[in-house]
Parts: C-alpha cells; sequence; structure tokens
C-alpha cells in the first residue's frame, strides 16, 4: 500500500519507528499537512499504489472518501457507544451510561465521566469537575461558543459515575487478530510499557470474537476492581502507537490488504 502520513501529530519516537518501518521494507510513503476539520492534504497526495492507507488526525477521512481510497481509513463513525453496547454488554466499563443530548446534561453537583458516544473529537473524555462543566455547558448551549470541534447542544453524550481503573492498555486489532498491544496508564499516571500480561489478551480475544466493528481498530481495556472491561474503541488510522510495536502493526496492516 501507499501511505499518506500527517506530518508533525506523532511523537518523535512514535514517526521513527514508523517511517524506519517503512523503509525497511521498502513500502511507499509520503508526508503532508493536514487541514484541520476538513483533511485536505499538502501537498495533494500522488500515490501510485491501487491500495492508500491514511494514518494522522481523524479528519483525514474526508480527503479518503472524497478519493474513493482503499481502505484509506477504518472509520467507525456509525459504530457508537450505542452499537458496541449491544454487542459487548457489561463486558463495558461504562455499560451503565445514561445516553442524551449535550444540553440535557444536568448541572453536575458532582464528579461525573462524560464523553460522546461516537468516535468522534468534539471533545476526549474525561471525568468533569462540576464547576468547569457548569461553565463549558453554558458558554456551548447558553452563549453558543464554538470551540471549533462542531460540538453543540445537540451532540449525544454519554455520562456515568466515575470508574476506579488500576490500569489501562491499548490492543490494535487487525483482521481478528492482535497486532501488538501497549500499556499506557498505571492508576492517573502516564506509563507505557510493552509488556503486557497474557489475561489481557485472553480478554480481548473474547471481546473480539464477540464482534469487531472493523476489520482494523483499537481497543482500549482496563483492569478494575470488577475485572477486565472495555474502555473504548478508537480508529486505527489516527490512534497513537504508545509502546506498541509499530513494525507488527505495519506487517499486519499489509498482510491484510494484499499486495497493492
Amino acid at each position: 500500500m501507499h501511505w499518506i502520513l500527517q506530518e508533525n501529530l506523532f511523537k518523535e519516537n512514535e514517526w521513527a519507528n514508523l517511517t524506519g518501518t517503512l523503509e525497511r521494507f521498502a513500502i511507499p510513503f509520503s508526508v503532508h499537512k493536514v487541514i484541520p476539520f476538513i483533511g485536505e492534504l499538502v501537498p495533494p497526495a500522488q500515490p501510485q499504489q491501487e491500495k492508500v492507507v491514511c494514518f494522522g488526525s481523524y479528519s483525514m477521512r474526508h480527503t479518503a472518501r472524497a478519493q474513493r481510497w482503499t481502505p484509506g481509513v477504518y472509520d467507525l463513525f456509525d459504530k457508537d457507544f450505542k452499537v458496541q453496547l449491544q454487542h459487548w454488554g457489561e463486558r463495558m466499563l461504562n455499560f451503565d451510561s445514561r445516553i442524551l443530548p449535550f444540553k440535557d446534561v444536568p448541572l453536575l453537583a458532582e464528579p461525573t465521566f462524560l464523553r460522546p458516544v461516537d468516535d468522534s473529537k468534539y471533545f476526549a473524555g474525561k471525568v468533569f469537575m462540576p464547576e468547569d462543566f457548569n461553565d463549558w455547558k453554558h458558554k456551548v448551549v447558553d452563549l453558543g461558543h464554538d470551540y471549533g470541534t462542531s460540538l453543540s447542544g445537540e451532540t449525544l453524550v454519554q455520562i456515568c459515575n466515575p470508574k476506579t481503573i488500576h490500569g489501562e492498555y491499548r490492543f490494535w486489532i487487525v483482521n481478528g487478530e492482535i497486532a501488538t498491544r501497549s500499556m499506557y496508564k498505571r492508576g492517573d499516571k502516564v506509563m507505557y510499557a510493552s509488556d503486557v500480561d497474557e489475561r489481557f489478551d485472553r480478554f480481548v480475544q473474547a471481546c473480539v470474537q464477540a464482534w469487531q466493528p472493523h476489520r482494523a481498530f483499537v481497543i482500549d481495556v482496563c483492569d478494575t476492581p470488577h475485572g477486565l472491561k472495555i474502555v473504548e474503541i478508537n480508529t486505527i488510522n489516527a490512534a497513537g502507537f504508545y509502546a506498541g510495536n509499530v513494525q507488527s502493526l505495519v506487517l499486519a496492516l499489509e498482510d491484510m490488504e494484499g499486495a497493492g
């Protein structure tokens, strides 16, 4: 495949691992600026391969779709939390979430977890403090402030009580198999490590066997007092690599898509 990469997006070591792998295996790639929100590439891409894959910001899906690139972006936009819940149920950390438009979220009286129901970048899911959220909601809903993310009062979000999490881990799934994995948080501390206990592999494999939202995607899981749980899924094209084995991921995608 021809790989379309966004410049200055990945961390320095991640970028070195990605481009180093592509060069080592003589896989063609090009580097572009990406215009925010619309995903236009500068300069325009001129891939010579039949198949093209994009890695960078989520907005690149617009150009991939317009150019009819295959696979382009393994888009998960139609596999939101409601769809995931139907398939994974109580395997999900926040299976007990309420889903409602942003404007209908009540003023918070205690710390509360919120995130968009879909794989979007309206805002990052996290535990919000009451004062911070209530002021933000007033600005978005009542004053119509535009934060450049298309967030509006009608945006569907999920809300629930915060959960206790001991550690968080990312798994890259390609063609139904685990391509690589990485720890990215221990408790509240960011910590990257490639050594992940096999019980996480077994849990993820069971989840993937039950349902897959795409041929390639990222699934984040966590360790809790109630066992292992799914935190969320993400589009593989726009996910950070952490301590994952980038070479294994690249070769897994190349193998799945075949030559071209």
